[in-house]
C-alpha cells in the first residue's frame, strides 16, 4: 500500500511539472525580440554629426596625455562602430597605432581589435579630416 501511495504521488509532481513545462513551451515559442534603437543625446549627434550608424568605418583620435591629463599628442586611428547608446559610441580598432614609449612601458598606443567608448564625438569620417583636427589643436604628431 505504501508503494502504490508513492508510486502515485511520483507520478502527480511528474505530470504538474509536465504541464508547467508545456505552458514554459509555448511562452518561448510566442516570444518576439524586439529590438531597442538607441539614439544619441544631442549634444553628441551635433559633434558627430548624422553620417555615424552602426558598421560605419570612421576615424578616431589616440591622444597621449601627460599626468595632470593634458593632451600632448595624437594620431588617427581607423575603427569601426560596433554600438550607439544614447550617450556614448562603442568604437573597435582596425589598426595598430602606436603614439610612443610611456614610462614602464615599451609603446603607447591601441592594437588592432581594441575597443573603446567614445564619448566625446571625436569621430571623423575621413583619415584627412582627423589629421585636421589634431593639426588644429596642435597635437598632430606625424605619420
Amino acid at each position: 500500500m505504501k508503494n502504490l501511495i508513492s508510486i502515485l504521488t511520483l507520478v502527480s509532481i511528474v505530470a504538474l511539472s509536465a504541464c508547467n513545462s508545456k505552458n514554459k513551451s509555448d511562452e518561448i515559442a510566442n516570444y518576439a525580440y524586439e529590438e531597442k534603437t538607441a539614439e544619441l543625446n544631442k549634444e553628441l549627434q551635433n559633434k558627430v554629426g548624422d553620417w555615424i550608424a552602426k558598421g560605419s568605418i570612421c576615424y578616431g583620435l589616440v591622444v597621449a596625455v601627460d599626468g595632470s591629463g593634458t593632451p600632448k599628442h595624437g594620431k588617427p586611428v581607423k575603427a569601426k562602430v560596433v554600438r550607439i547608446s544614447d550617450d556614448e559610441i562603442k568604437m573597435k580598432a582596425l589598426e595598430k597605432i602606436n603614439i610612443g614609449p610611456k614610462e614602464g612601458c615599451s609603446e603607447m598606443g591601441i592594437s588592432k581589435g581594441e575597443t573603446w567608448m567614445e564619448k566625446d564625438g571625436e569621430l571623423f569620417q575621413t583619415k584627412d579630416e582627423a589629421v585636421t583636427y589634431l593639426k588644429d589643436k596642435g597635437l598632430f604628431m606625424g605619420e
